[in-house]
């Protein structure tokens, strides 16, 4: 059975202006191939294929003191194998 590995995890409260922007600068970088998130001892340098699997899932949950929680979870996903060439290109 395989084990997932923890890489980066990081929480914050932010404004939805302050959230667009990064996710907006995100969006950018992902375009570009190359992301690097930042952490307090080292950089997570990410190297984003061609292709990717997409998910966005919306929750909602009521809270007894809180009231109603709503969750966004954007995931990217994509396997080591995604960044080879076609093997079948013409060179």
């Amino acid at each position: 059975m395989a084990k997932n590995t923890k890489l980066f995890r990081h929480k914050t409260y932010k404004t939805k202006e302050e959230v667009s922007e990064f996710l907006q600068e995100l969006g950018q970088k992902i375009g570009e191939g190359d992301v690097v998130l930042k952490q307090t001892a080292e950089d997570l340098v990410l190297d984003i294929p061609q292709h990717l699997s997409l998910k966005v899932k919306v929750n909602r949950k009521n809270k007894k003191v809180k009231g109603t929680r709503h969750k966004m979870t954007i995931s990217l996903s994509w396997y080591d194998s995604d960044h080879q060439d076609d093997p079948l290109a013409l060179g």
